[in-house]
């Protein structure tokens, strides 16, 4: 706020030669009675411009008050001046004064300049032109790389409160390794073809790791896979009806612009959030392209529906998870740091959950492959480590109606039907609601954090349903933070912001020559942006961003969770007193300090 005494704040609004005419260069503002006026000591008749600095304070806002303190040897000079430019130190209201700020002038050295409010630019074309081709290379060294096995913030986030940690297993206790990618592509092609009859040749061709992304979406309508920003603008070359990308003026063709809307969205574009997804985008991929090179009429819609349900059939039919309990060492990924995690919380006397949609015969499995050796003496068994254990709970659903809790009993393989109204230490539960869940286990809100690999299957209802704080474990995070921190990349995105900044300045100019060179410009800029998207992915890029736009994924990710990082492991090295908070998020119109 102003002070009582000097209620002016001197600051500068354009950096204009005072040899430029029709420009009015302000020099102070002031704030007085909820009045904003402003001062200006540049004469826009003749460019004579006054050294005096203005000082106004509530007692001397007078134009004769102005005029009487101001006796140095320009004062004839600047009263004649004041006369006839109705009284430059009088108060101006702000809007009169932002409206002749923004005032063009005529450049006289350039004919092909374009008269705009933007006439800081103060140079010709031909500047410009020689400034872009005599640019030095941006010096990157200084500034710091990321860690990629860092944890990073969304909203501000206190440990203290946090009294309940759970976890699902899947991508988030269980590490899996890329086998397990065409493990499910394998089987889910041989449910295809044995059980659904597809043609047998769709065998033959195999697992692509390279081809897909998450969060991609698949449209039932076209058959189209693409990648959407948090705008639904579909990033040029990220769209693919089967193998093929389509070039911009197809998918124009298709839907009119390259801009989805929010409706068609919601009606016929299904997402590919979790990392089990990339084998489903590349078996609709593969199938689409062998049907349409096959001339084999197809519905998109059919499709979908078949492959998702051969993909469930794989998730669900036990195959896949004895294939895996047969060779952990080939499909999990063991971090020797998930049990000494899991022991510094409970040493803190924090309470443990598992909420998985695994059965307990093969969480069971993975946990004692992953946790039992790592627990120093102090637990049995993994089981002791958690308070409750609860599988079989059929998220999403889970956080909706749900099912009755049940106790289950492995020995037997069978359910005990009574109520269950308490848990139990070491036992398995089976079933149930989140608001059973929180009725009985009394953990409410801020104080239960969950930590997923899915944000919507995972995270968005116990958030916005019960206000738990929430945790995302996004594998591919690590490959895409080293992937920034490379000099080339670095290098590749600073090139990049000078070319775009260029380009903004080239359109105020009109004429041929201008023409051809923002052409080269945009050349130029078309293969900037895929030397920065190949190294994520040659077909869809990073998972985080679409050329200049976060993606529908990222966006996602920001609203629902409240921290996220490659492992859980990488929370170990936060005391558990730490309040994680987030770096400011500047709207494009704000002050950037970095």
């Amino acid at each position: 706020m102003l002070s009582n005494k000097t209620k002016t704040a001197l600051i500068k609004v354009l950096s204009i030669p005072s040899n430029k005419k029709n420009v009015f260069k302000i020099i102070g503002i002031d704030n007085i009675n909820g009045i904003i006026r402003c001062y200006s000591t540049h004469n826009r008749n003749n460019g004579t411009h006054s050294n005096n600095t203005v000082h106004q304070n509530n007692h001397n806002l007078q134009h004769q008050n102005s005029n009487n303190n101001n006796n140095n040897s320009n004062s004839s000079n600047t009263k004649n001046n004041n006369n006839n430019n109705n009284n430059l130190f009088t108060s101006t209201p702000f809007q009169t004064l932002v409206s002749n700020v923004n005032k063009a002038f005529k450049n006289d050295k350039d004919p092909d300049y374009l008269p705009t409010h933007h006439s800081v630019l103060n140079m010709s074309l031909d500047q410009l032109i020689e400034m872009y081709k005599n640019r030095k290379v941006v010096d990157l060294s200084h500034v710091p790389t990321l860690d990629p096995q860092d944890v990073f913030i969304n909203s501000e986030l206190k440990l203290e409160e946090i009294d309940v940690f759970g976890f699902d297993y899947d991508y988030t206790l269980a590490n899996y390794g890329d086998q397990v990618q065409h493990l499910i592509y394998d089987l889910a092609m041989s449910h295809l073809v044995d059980e659904q009859k597809y043609p047998m040749a769709l065998k033959e061709i195999k697992y692509d790791p390279t081809f897909a992304i998450r969060g991609l979406h698949f449209d039932v309508n076209y058959g189209l896979l693409m990648k959407l920003d948090y705008l639904n603008n579909i990033q040029a070359g990220a769209i693919y009806h089967g193998r093929r990308p389509l070039t911009k003026e197809e998918v124009i063709q298709i839907y009119g612009s390259m801009q989805l809307k929010r409706h068609y969205c919601d009606s016929f574009l299904k997402p590919m959030s979790d990392i089990f997804c990339l084998p489903e985008a590349c078996l609709i991929a593969n199938t689409i392209q062998y049907l349409t090179d096959h001339n084999l009429a197809f519905e998109p819609r059919i499709i979908h529906e078949d492959v998702t349900a051969a993909v469930g059939k794989v998730h669900l039919g036990g195959g896949l998870h004895n294939k895996i309990i047969s060779d952990f060492p080939l499909y999990l990924n063991k971090h020797p740091l998930l049990g000494e995690f899991l022991l510094k919380l409970k040493s803190h006397g924090k309470k443990l959950f598992l909420l998985t949609n695994n059965s307990y015969f093969y969480a069971n499995h993975g946990m004692k492959y992953l946790l039992n050796d790592q627990l120093n003496g102090k637990y049995d068994d993994w089981t002791d480590v958690f308070d409750v254990i609860i599988t079989k709970c059929d998220k999403p659903s889970f956080f909706g109606k749900g099912r009755p809790f049940r106790m289950y009993h492995p020995d037997s393989d069978r359910y005990d039907w009574s109520e269950v109204n308490h848990f139990e230490p070491k036992k398995v539960y089976v079933g149930g609601s989140l608001k059973q869940f929180t009725n009985i286990s009394k953990w409410r809100g801020r104080s239960v954090m969950y930590f997923g690999d899915h944000l919507y299957s995972d995270l968005v209802e116990p958030s916005q349903k019960e206000g738990w704080k929430t945790g995302v474990i996004i594998k591919e995070l690590e490959v895409e933070v080293g992937i920034q921190n490379s000099p080339k990349y670095r290098e590749q995105l600073a090139e990049l912001l000078q070319l775009e900044d260029v380009i903004r300045k080239c359109q105020f100019f009109t004429g041929e020559k201008k023409e051809l060179f923002l052409e080269q410009l945009k050349t130029e800029r078309y293969k900037k942006r895929l030397a920065l998207k190949e190294p994520f992915n040659a077909n869809f890029g990073s998972l985080f961003r679409t050329h200049t736009n976060a993606t529908m994924f990222a966006s996602s990710l920001q609203r629902h969770a409240d921290i996220y990082t490659s492992k859980i492991e990488n929370l170990i090295s936060y005391p558990l007193t730490a309040s994680l908070i987030p770096s400011r998020n500047y709207l494009p119109h704000e002050f950037k300090l970095n």
